[in-house]
């Protein structure tokens, strides 16, 4: 049941259904964008299933941005108290731009092409893995936000715990380009995609933080 002390949308069930909605396609643009990055190392930038994923997540980032504004104007009208209103629509800004990222570095791959050594591969994939963990777990977070509150910090630990097991793949990551006989300049340029893939956990953590904070202000 949702916790009686905080209940957002009292039974404003189209809303609702929407916000599900716009978390549910937010869960599958982490699954694309993990999927994207698997697909690149295996198969290229020109392969068909990289090309779809990416496609794919490009759909749903408008599908998000349509949902977002829908859910904007009627948050104006069915949230009873201001200051709730804006925090709830903060909140959905940040979910968005963790997807917009998603959707900007995955498509930085196919523009700049980056040529990592088959030795990376198995780190980037852990790397990949460990962000996928830190989104999902935020995205959890969110759904609980808006269903169970009381239950938010259970999820905000485990963000935390994903996102500096992503840190260490990307230190390990790092170390390994550069441990390679590479150009400086192509080392760098690995580095950077490294640092891509590893974004979304960082807006990941900002969201938790955020969230922890809310629940502070709140005495919750």
């Amino acid at each position: 049941m949702p916790n009686q002390s905080f209940v957002l949308f009292g039974k404003t069930m189209n809303l609702e259904r929407q916000l599900e909605e716009f978390l549910n396609l937010l869960s599958e643009a982490n699954i694309l964008f993990r999927g994207g990055v698997g697909h690149y190392l295996e198969e290229g930038p020109d392969s068909n299933r990289f090309q779809t994923r990416l496609e794919m997540l490009v759909k749903h980032e408008r599908e998000v941005d349509a949902l977002t504004r829908f859910l904007e104007a009627n948050l104006r009208s069915q949230l009873l108290a201001g200051e709730l209103r804006g925090d709830v629509m903060h909140l959905l800004e940040k979910l968005s731009r963790m997807q917009r990222l998603m959707v900007k570095n995955l498509a930085d791959f196919e523009v700049e092409r980056p040529n990592f050594p088959a030795t990376i591969h198995p780190l980037m994939g852990q790397l990949s893995m460990a962000v996928s963990h830190a989104v999902e777990t935020c995205i959890e977070a969110g759904q609980v936000f808006f269903q169970q509150t009381e239950k938010v910090g259970e999820y905000l630990s485990k963000v935390a715990f994903y996102e500096k097991e992503a840190d260490k793949m990307v230190y390990q990551t790092t170390k390994a380009i550069f441990a390679t006989d590479l150009p400086l300049y192509e080392k760098s340029h690995l580095r950077r995609f490294a640092d891509k893939v590893d974004e979304p956990a960082n807006i990941a953590e900002e969201i938790a933080a955020w969230l922890a904070m809310f629940f502070m202000r709140r005495g919750l």
